[in-house]
Formats: C-alpha cells, sequence, structure tokens
C-alpha cells in the first residue's frame, strides 16, 4: 500500500504524465488498442492524482480547524 505522504511527492509528476497521455490522444495515428490502453493508464493515473488531491485538501481543512481551535484558545 502506497502511504499518503508517497502520494504527495508523487503528484506533481504524476500530474504531467496524466497530461502527456491526454496529449497524446490526439494523435490521429494512433490505433484503436493503443488509444484504449492510453486511456487505461489515464484513468488510473486520474484516479492517483485525485486521492493525492483529496488527502491534501482533508489535511489542509485538519491544519485550518487546528489553527481555529488554537486562535479560540488564545482568545479566552
Amino acid at each position: 500500500m502506497v502511504k499518503k505522504t508517497d502520494k504527495l511527492k508523487n503528484f506533481e509528476k504524476d500530474f504531467e504524465e496524466l497530461e502527456r497521455l491526454v496529449d497524446s490522444l490526439d494523435n490521429p495515428g494512433l490505433t484503436l488498442q493503443e488509444s484504449l490502453d492510453i486511456f487505461e493508464k489515464a484513468v488510473k493515473l486520474s484516479g492517483t492524482c485525485e486521492s493525492a488531491l483529496e488527502y491534501a485538501r482533508q489535511r489542509a481543512q485538519a491544519l485550518a480547524e487546528v489553527r481555529g481551535e488554537q486562535a479560540t484558545q488564545a482568545e479566552d
């Protein structure tokens, strides 16, 4: 199983690869099989990127909540 922090470390690389795959689908010389193979890889990579973004969103939200709690305590 991939650790959550590894997903974040690889996000930029994975996103660049996803963009490359999507761009390659514009190639009119691809066979149907080649297009399907590229599409399948892109869908998997999209899921990986989406998972990393969701983890980052949850982490940012948790940090914001902690910060909000600290600010509330400081006001007391």
